[in-house]
């Protein structure tokens, strides 16, 4: 299944990137929809914290003769972060969802938080079906605890420099100002239309559709990766290219007319189906929505956490 793989990989960059080009329609706001659009992503990556809403649903088909031949999955998170601090990290997140290869698969919860000492689980519900198993004394010793991780000072140095920069220019480091430019610079959309004003989280804002420009998308993955260092070959682009050609993606996307962040986006993402049959076919639906921007943001720290038993996470099978 290594082109399934391949192509969630790729379809999952979609969910992180904004921009959009077009034309001026009727109705739209005075500035041309890729301006609106830019300015929204620009304020959003300004943005040093906000709350976040995501939902992601996917149907698949595997390949011809390939197991499993079909994958479900349905997964929502919501929680709020703050990356006023580098050093100071606050993220605290809500996960539920369920997943199933044909008769193979499982669902759970779990409540994640991290600050700038430790990491926070509590795995509030966990079941298999079919082949997957979780076996009774893993469910009575973990499931519906809090567990807690301490941050070592490298690791949380670590984390610093990987996150994407946030906030003003001043507190960022050449290289994340460099990938700010190569963001704000990218139309990752073509084909926008203009169509009206709706409410996002009870700001009214401008709506846009738009298709992606593959083209663009992977003009812009070659640019962020040598940007850290990684030096993508003619073959890796090649590949690139011809998994970012599986799959068309068509979404809607809001920007705030009073914030002017960019503030939702929703879309679908349709794998196409090859001649031959080699290829996953099926559609992931998309939507995210972020609110609360620029408020501080509590991590509450578990008084009962207890340290991780690390031996028990071999406990689960397939």
């Amino acid at each position: 299944m290594s082109k399934v793989l391949k192509a969630l990989a790729a379809s999952g960059l979609i969910v992180l990137s904004f921009g959009l080009a077009g034309c001026q329609e009727a109705g739209a706001p005075e500035k041309a929809p890729e301006e609106v659009i830019q300015e929204g992503i620009i304020k959003l990556t300004e943005a040093t914290s906000h709350s976040y809403d995501v939902s992601v649903k996917g149907d698949l088909k595997g390949p011809n003769g390939e197991k499993p031949e079909k994958v479900t999955f349905d997964m929502k998170a919501d929680g709020s972060m703050e990356a006023t601090d580098v050093k100071d990290p606050k993220f605290n997140l809500s996960l539920t969802g369920e997943m199933m290869a044909d008769a193979d698969g499982g669902k759970g919860t779990v409540d994640f938080r991290l600050n700038k000492d430790a990491i926070f689980m509590n795995l509030k519900a966990l079941s298999g079906e079919g082949a997957v198993t979780i076996p009774p004394e893993l469910s009575a010793e973990l499931i519906g605890k809090w567990w807690t991780m301490p941050i070592p000072p490298e690791a949380l140095a670590e984390i610093a420099a990987s996150v994407p920069a946030t906030g003003s220019e001043e507190e960022m480091t050449p290289e994340q100002k460099k990938m700010k430019e190569l963001v704000d610079s990218t139309k990752f959309f073509k084909d926008v239309k203009y169509i009206g004003s709706e409410s996002v989280g009870g700001e009214p804002s401008h709506h846009y559709t738009a298709v992606m420009d593959q083209d663009a998308f992977t003009a812009f993955a070659v640019k962020a990766s040598e940007l850290q260092g990684q030096k993508i070959s003619d073959a890796e682009v090649a590949d690139m290219k011809q998994s970012m050609s599986m799959f068309d993606f068509s979404g809607d996307l809001y920007v705030g007319q009073n914030s002017g962040v960019l503030n939702k986006v929703k879309g679908v993402i349709t794998f196409k189906a090859s001649p031959d049959g080699d290829t996953p076919t099926g559609t992931i639906t998309v939507e995210g929505m972020v609110s609360d921007l620029n408020k501080p943001v509590t991590v509450e720290v578990p008084a009962d956490a207890q340290p991780i038993p690390m031996e028990l996470l071999g406990g689960l099978s397939l």
